[in-house]
């Protein structure tokens, strides 16, 4: 007991000490310090030891991988571009210029030949001496830029008479030219002289002449498609690219190498992906890191600042979220290590104590922000952010209206479940098989079951530590016999009796438009506890005594009536009650003016010009949705119960007039409210309140034997004492 109580009072001077902060700099400081913490967390995944190894060294350490890393092999990615790139045969491009080449100089040469014979002939007419063919030859096999041709069929050339010579020119012409007509290249070319001399075997009859022939178009024939080793270069490239990148995935704890192992382009291409090589590589991945980190922390800063404006000003709220967010980096961390896997993060617990905690949608937004820290640490694996989302967000959605032990368990199954499912599939996305999926199905297990034992043990916690107003801590704020809730059922039977009406129509109130229904129930029965300082102060209170503000001035009258904001303000901190049900008692009448004692104050000749503000409420308007409903409902229920005649229509209107009343005066701007839930709000409230305009059968009197004027037995219509003006209770001047 000792203890308790000194764990109690340790954990409120803290609370104290950080609520005397500044909100401002309370929430830069914890934003630097959540930055600061996820950075570390994540990029110590990033940090493990250095290796100087390359292929084809000998290890003389146990390498492990620190982390499960999906990667592309660039060592066997490159090998299978390469043997592509060489399966590429050389690319040749048709030159059509090599035909006319080729005939002009075959034309050429022939000419030059049959000018050397000429001029032979010539100079041995002119010598009176026979012609030489052999000197003649000798001056054939020397014509400059002319292919060489053997000693014999230079001689059966110049031997020829010049209509022979003619004739093998034009069979020269026309063999080469049916060869050319096909694809020649440096690599074909031996065999396409071949070719050419069965082509010129069937032209020329002669063995002698068809072998000269053969050696002139041998020596002038080219190829006519030549190497580009541009479009062969390009052709590789493409060949290369079409490659699909090898995708390896490492697993945590894996071995790499071993000691005495030879160090293969694999073992180094995975060294490079784990970081375990390069230093520089490791800082470029920690700056990195750090930017993604900033950029988490600026954008909950902003959506926080934008949209929630109950986390906005809690320094507790806002120290859960934080706390949150890196207590699930850390957990990321935790199952990247050696014999864990990602899969086990039990992102379903995070869902659920998020909404519990924080809301529905802050508590997507962590869900959201951890599973990138998830995928990230566990090597940006798209399962594992597959996992953290689908069962993170299924559980968030799971427990929005839970309210029970037992439910918050089975949304933990069913969360699970989901886990369960998104593993399996996840698991076959990048490789179809049995063991990772049995391996995907266990881990997914053990998740779902961390999930439910996460849940409820840091849900204890938070709401220990930090006061909370969770599901359980409501239901057992709502037993009867709390010690505040059973003095004002015996104190003040009048206002007890009123707040448990007023909880019933809240909470039916607050479900239909999606608000906290549990909160708005238990913050009705709490709203005037107050009134216990003063309870004969209050007309629901007064039975059978005479009315204090008889003998008091408006002024003294307004500032007991008021008091009971304060009072009860202080009797819930006392209590310890949670903060989201001391701002409904600071809210619950917003800054409303007490219009009976402002009307009774104007008509008094006692006192000068009343200035109406003096009479209003020194309070808070509504912030909450669930604060909006309680004030509506304090108003409403008094005021139909101050009917004196409270038919359907009556009823109706008088709620009409209230929530008029309250818009016009603008103590809902700051609830966040919608025109559509005050519609809604004021249909319930026209239902629930029906039962004020039921009729009642009236008892006959019994007249009992042996007594003069025996007295009726009929039901309490209530008196002077027990019903008030209708004008105090309609405009909440009592209440």
């Amino acid at each position: 007991m000792n203890t308790s109580s000194t764990i109690g009072r340790s954990i409120s001077s803290v609370r104290r000490y950080f609520n005397n902060i500044d909100l401002k700099v309370y929430g830069i400081a914890l934003a630097i310090l959540s930055w600061l913490a996820i950075w570390l967390l994540v990029g110590s995944a990033f940090l493990p030891a250095s290796y100087d190894l390359v292929a084809g060294d000998v290890s003389t350490d146990l390498i492990h991988a620190p982390r499960t890393l999906t990667f592309e092999n660039s060592a066997e990615t490159d090998r299978r571009q390469a043997q592509a790139a060489d399966a590429v045969p050389k690319v040749y491009v048709f030159d059509a210029a090599v035909m006319p080449r080729v005939t002009r100089n075959i034309n050429g040469y022939f000419d030059a030949v049959t000018r050397v014979i000429a001029e032979d002939k010539a100079a041995a007419l002119a010598a009176a001496q026979p012609y030489d063919a052999a000197t003649a030859a000798k001056r054939i096999r020397e014509l400059p830029g002319q292919p060489a041709i053997g000693e014999g069929s230079s001689l059966e050339i110049a031997s020829m008479a010049d209509a022979r010579l003619a004739e093998l020119k034009v069979s020269v012409l026309d063999s080469t030219q049916k060869i050319l007509e096909g694809n020649v290249t440096e690599a074909t070319i031996t065999t396409d002289r071949d070719r050419l001399l069965s082509v010129l075997g069937t032209m020329v009859t002669v063995p002698a002449e068809a072998a000269a022939a053969g050696e002139i178009s041998a020596g002038l024939l080219e190829p006519n498609n030549i190497y580009s080793a541009e479009k062969t270069q390009q052709a590789r490239e493409r060949a290369a690219a079409e490659v699909q990148p090898v995708i390896t995935t490492v697993r945590s704890g894996e071995t790499i190498l071993s000691p005495g192992q030879v160090v293969t382009e694999d073992s180094v291409a995975t060294l490079q992906a784990l970081g375990l090589t390069e230093q520089g590589r490791k800082l470029g991945t920690l700056a990195g890191l750090a930017v993604i980190a900033a950029f988490e922390i600026i954008f909950l800063a902003i959506y926080i600042s934008r949209f929630e404006n109950r986390i906005r000003g809690s320094r507790s709220l806002q120290f859960i979220a934080a706390s949150l967010l890196i207590l699930f980096a850390m957990l990321s961390r935790v199952a990247s290590i050696s014999q864990l896997s990602p899969l086990i993060v039990p992102m379903a617990a995070l869902g659920m104590l998020g909404t519990l905690m924080l809301g529905t949608r802050m508590s997507a937004i962590l869900v959201i922000l951890s599973s990138v820290n998830l995928a990230i640490v566990g090597g940006s694996d798209p399962q594992y952010i597959m996992v953290g989302l689908f069962g993170g967000l299924a559980a968030v959605f799971l427990v929005t209206h839970v309210s029970q032990r037992r439910d918050l368990m089975r949304a933990g199954l069913i969360a699970g479940f989901v886990v369960v499912v998104t593993a399996a599939g996840a698991s076959q996305i990048s490789e179809a098989s049995f063991s990772r999926l049995w391996s995907a199905v266990v881990w997914g297990m053990a998740n779902a079951a961390l999930s439910i034992v996460l849940t409820i043990g840091l849900l204890t916690i938070y709401e220990m530590v930090f006061n909370l107003p969770t599901p359980q801590k409501l239901l057992e704020l709502a037993d009867p016999t709390r010690p505040l809730l059973k003095d004002l059922m015996m104190k003040a039977p009048g206002t007890y009796n009123h707040s448990i009406i007023m909880g019933n129509i809240a909470e039916a109130a607050a479900e239909s438009i999606g608000a906290n229904q549990l909160l708005a129930r238990v913050g009705a029965y709490y709203h005037d506890i107050g009134k216990l300082n003063r309870p004969d102060y209050f007309i629901e209170n007064q039975f059978h005594v005479q009315n204090p503000h008889d003998r008091l001035t408006p002024g003294l009258s307004r500032l007991a009536i008021t008091a009971h904001v304060k009072d009860g303000v202080a009797l819930a901190t006392a209590e310890g009650l949670p903060p989201d049900i001391i701002d409904i008692i600071k809210e619950h009448h917003g800054t409303t003016v007490l219009s009976y004692f402002y009307h009774k104050a104007k008509e008094s000749a006692r006192e000068g010009p009343v200035d109406e503000e003096s009479y209003r409420y020194a309070g808070h308007k509504p912030a909450s949705r669930e604060a909006a409903i309680i004030m509506l409902a304090d108003s409403v229920e008094a005021a139909v119960r101050s009917l004196p005649n409270p038919t359907p229509r009556r009823i109706k209107t008088v709620i009409r007039d209230i929530f008029d009343q309250r818009l016009r005066d603008g103590q809902l701007s700051e609830s966040r409210m919608t025109f559509g839930d005050l519609d809604k709000v004021r249909v319930v409230f026209e239902k629930s309140l029906q039962g004020f305009g039921a009729m009642r059968i009236a008892y006959p009197e019994e007249k009992k034997k042996g007594r003069s004027g025996g007295a009726a037995h009929k039901p309490p219509a209530g008196g002077a004492a027990s019903k008030p003006p209708t004008g105090i209770q309609r405009h909440g001047g009592l209440q």
